[in-house]
């Protein structure tokens, strides 16, 4: 449809059953433990994942862009939504760990 951003006539596509996030990317990768987005698996996911443990993504050089943790040169590959409209850590922190859940209107992150 002419006029439109292409996104916002993608139909979200997966969410996590732990955690409030829906996204649109086929590529992106959610962490089940720590419940972040990442623009690509091999790339923002990995780079997160040290001996095994979910590092802090802007402690490994990561960016945050429209929800999604990017390397450099990334872009990210669609939306993400939260049903709640609070990011983890409360308060727009995204360095946080756990989502709240429920109810609440759904609303884009970044």
């Amino acid at each position: 449809m002419a006029g439109r951003d292409n996104e916002y006539e993608r139909p979200i596509l997966l969410g996590c059953g732990g955690c409030d996030a829906r996204w649109t990317a086929l590529a992106a990768a959610h962490c089940p433990s720590c419940h972040e987005t990442f623009a690509g698996a091999t790339t923002g996911f990995d780079a997160h994942r040290v001996n095994g443990v979910c590092q802090p993504p802007q402690c490994v050089g990561l960016r945050h862009d429209r929800g999604y943790w990017l390397v450099a040169g990334e872009q990210p590959p669609g939306r993400i939504l939260h049903r709640s409209g609070q990011r983890a850590g409360g308060g727009g922190d995204p360095s946080g760990s756990a989502r709240p859940r429920g109810g609440g209107e759904v609303r884009m992150a970044g």
